[in-house]
């Protein structure tokens, strides 16, 4: 059996980033914390909070979750936990999006759906020019 999949992962340098950011954050509310700036008990929430997230984003460092997963079977995205990926029957035509930005551009992954028989949904057009989904009751 072929097992080939195309996996996309969340940049290494922007998990780095934020668990230092975290570890900073930690450090400073330790300080606040035994200064006598911050009462006990916010102290130890803040601490204990900023602390994991570190934890947690270290960890993902060195064991990174894909983003994005295309194989055989579909597409399937890290935030449809649960739902399975969305089956290439489905799917009528895949796009990028490209946002621009003053220093960078932002790129999206656009999946436009097939028009299933069993759908009683309508397209509406608004004044805007976006489409709006109206569905029959």
């Amino acid at each position: 059996m072929n097992k080939k999949e195309i996996i996309i992962n969340q940049s290494k340098t922007k998990r780095i980033t934020y668990a230092v950011v975290f570890a900073v954050v930690t450090l400073i509310y330790g300080i606040m914390y035994r200064s006598n700036l911050l009462s006990r008990e916010l102290g130890l929430v803040l601490v204990a909070f900023c602390a994991g997230l570190t934890l947690y984003f270290i960890y993902s460092v060195y064991f990174p979750k894909a983003s994005i997963v295309i194989n055989k079977d579909g597409i399937k995205q890290k935030a449809m936990r649960g739902k399975g990926p969305i089956k290439w029957e489905k799917i009528s035509e895949i796009y990028i999006c490209v946002i621009p930005k003053k220093k960078y551009d932002t790129y999206f992954l656009g999946i436009k759906y097939r028009k299933d028989e069993n759908d009683t949904r309508k397209r509406l057009e608004n004044g805007s020019g976006t489409a709006v989904w109206r569905v029959d009751t």
